[in-house]
This record gives structure tokens, C-alpha cells and sequence, in this order.
């Protein structure tokens, strides 16, 4: 081994050492704020309150479906317990198996190809597209699918994994599916019972006359809709989608231009360094340094910076940095 070689295993071994609870603040103001967005219509009697409070909801929601991720590498939060503690409940209510998650999740870092990666229904499909406007149509309207794909594959399915699963990892799943499906039924329930708070209904119907359950389920469907499923399937899928098909979709489209230019045993991915605005919407727990996770995946996200260091001074093999904006990339991947 040589002396670049162990300098950068010993820095690599510091880095996966260092156990602090960094995301715990933020992502408790996350939580706070996207029960307040929830809570708001029963106190706002405008209508436009649903529309005004409609991408915030999303913007937050896709922040407890990252928080999964780093859940997954049981990197968010010291200790152990309360890392799964926040993992299962965070992804029971944006509608994701944890334990499914974590197979399939493990399972797209092994991938060595496209076809070989079950993330690869996300963004292979846009960049097979011819490039200009067919491409953006698939990446925009594709979204639809990508949510259909999901549900059998996160929701409660457990579909996605390339290898047999343990008895314990199946009974796990299947735990994980009923509390996928009783999060949902109460956020559904809340979310009726605060609409017809809005809109001045009583929440205990007089009799149950059909007009009265046909109300009852408009309620149920319209709630949930408004203030949940809405906000998460237009706003975080889609932001989880477009960051996906920057970091391994544009990865493949390089690669495409100039062979060999990302160079590693696994799929390629990149880095990118967006500002401070971008960074928030579309890279919570420093997920823009996707390049860097992918290599060393152990690493726990507040040490990214650190790691794009190294992998910069010793010319570790495939890193690759994408330079300018989220939007910036969008682009280039529309037209490459």
C-alpha cells in the first residue's frame, strides 16, 4: 500500500468514525413546519390557502423521503435505534416500505449497469429519449409512471430487489407494510377532518344518509388529496426525480460523449456544487455530493465536503464534479 493510499484510507476511516447528530435539528424544523402547512387550512378560510401552501408541502415532504435515504444507511441519526425509529415512521408517511426501501436502495449501489439498477425506471427511459422536446415531455409527464412503478416497488410490494430475501427481512417488510397502510388511513382521516373544518362541515354526520357518506367520502378523498398525495406526487417526485436523472442519468449522457470519462466498477454518478438556494429544495443532507456517497457510502452525509476533498487531492477513481446549478445540469441532460 502506498503512503497516498493509506493516507487516504486513514482519512476515509476518521470521517465513518465521527457519529454526530447533525441532521437531528433540521430535520425537526422540517417536521414542524410541514405539521403546520397540514394543520393550516382549519384555520385560514380562504381557499387559496391550498394552493399557496401546496409546493411548501412538497418541498418538505421530499425532504422526509431523503431522510429515508440516509435512514437507509443508518447514517442519519446516533444511535442506532433512533435512526430505524425515524426511518420507518418518516417513510410510513410518505408512503415507503423502509425495509423494502433499504433492499432495493442497497441493490441500486451494487448496480454495474442501467439494466442492473432498480432506480433505473426513473431516469433511463428520459435519457433513451431522443434529446430537445420528447425528452422533456418523458422527464415531466414520465412522472406518472415513476409513481405507479413506486408504489409496487416501496409502497407496500417490497419489489425491487435482485437477490432472495431472509425470512426475518420478509416479516420485517411485512411489518413495515401495515404501518405504511395505517399511516396513510390517518393521515387520510386528519386530512378530511381538517378540510371539513375549512369548509364549516360538521365532523360527526347527524345520520349516515347517502348523501351524508357520499359527503363523508368526498371529504376522505378530497382531504387527502389536497394536503398529502397531491403535494407528494406532483412536488416531491418530481424534485426526486430530476435529481436523479442529474446524478446518474447526465452521468451516463458524459460517458456517452466521452467514453470512459466517469470510470469506476459501479454506475457512474456526479457531484454537484449548487448554491445556497438550490441546496435546499433539491439537496437536503448535502445530497448534491452523490458521486462521493456513491464511493464511500459509509461516510455519513455531513462529511461529504470532506470527502470531495480527498477524492479531488488523490485523483480517486470515478469521481467526477459537474460544475454549475441543478438547473444548470437540467438542462445539459435535456440537450446532451
Amino acid at each position: 500500500m502506498s503512503v497516498a493510499t493509506a493516507e487516504l484510507d486513514g482519512a476515509l476511516a476518521a470521517l465513518r468514525r465521527d457519529e454526530r447528530n447533525v441532521a437531528l435539528p433540521g430535520l425537526t424544523l422540517a417536521y414542524v413546519l410541514l405539521v403546520g402547512l397540514f394543520l393550516s387550512p382549519a384555520f385560514v378560510t380562504s381557499h387559496w390557502i391550498f394552493a399557496l401552501i401546496w409546493v411548501p408541502l412538497g418541498v418538505l415532504q421530499y425532504r422526509v423521503v431523503i431522510s429515508g435515504h440516509e435512514a437507509v444507511h443508518k447514517t442519519l441519526c446516533y444511535p442506532l435505534w433512533l435512526n430505524e425509529l425515524l426511518g420507518v415512521l418518516g417513510q410510513s408517511l410518505v408512503g415507503v416500505n423502509f425495509a423494502a426501501y433499504r433492499l432495493q436502495h442497497l441493490d441500486h449501489h451494487r448496480a454495474r449497469s442501467l439494466d442492473e439498477d432498480p432506480d433505473g425506471h426513473i431516469y433511463g427511459g428520459i435519457i433513451k429519449t431522443p434529446r430537445g422536446a420528447k425528452r422533456f415531455v418523458v422527464w415531466t409527464l414520465g412522472t406518472l409512471v415513476e409513481i405507479l412503478v413506486k408504489i409496487r416497488q416501496k409502497g407496500t410490494g417490497g419489489y425491487g430487489t435482485l437477490r432472495d430475501q431472509r425470512p426475518e427481512e420478509v416479516r420485517q417488510r411485512r411489518l413495515h407494510t401495515l404501518l405504511v397502510i395505517l399511516a396513510q388511513l390517518t393521515i387520510m382521516a386528519s386530512a378530511a377532518g381538517i378540510l371539513a373544518t375549512h369548509l364549516g362541515i360538521p365532523l360527526v354526520p347527524s345520520a349516515l344518509t347517502p348523501v351524508e357518506l357520499l359527503q363523508a367520502g368526498a371529504l376522505l378523498v378530497g382531504g387527502y388529496a389536497l394536503l398529502w398525495t397531491g403535494p407528494l406526487f406532483t412536488v416531491a417526485v418530481f424534485l426526486n426525480r430530476s435529481r436523479i436523472l442529474i446524478e446518474h442519468g447526465l452521468a451516463l449522457l458524459i460517458n456517452e460523449e466521452t467514453p470512459g470519462a466517469i470510470s469506476g466498477p459501479r454506475i457512474p454518478t456526479v457531484d454537484i456544487v449548487p448554491n445556497v438556494v438550490e441546496r435546499l429544495i433539491f439537496s437536503p443532507f448535502l445530497f448534491n455530493y452523490h458521486c462521493c456517497h456513491h464511493l464511500y457510502m459509509t461516510v455519513p452525509h455531513y462529511n461529504l465536503p470532506q470527502v470531495r476533498e480527498l477524492c479531488r487531492a488523490h485523483g480517486v477513481k470515478g469521481y467526477h464534479e459537474v460544475r454549475g446549478s441543478y438547473l444548470t445540469a437540467l438542462r445539459r441532460a435535456m440537450s446532451a
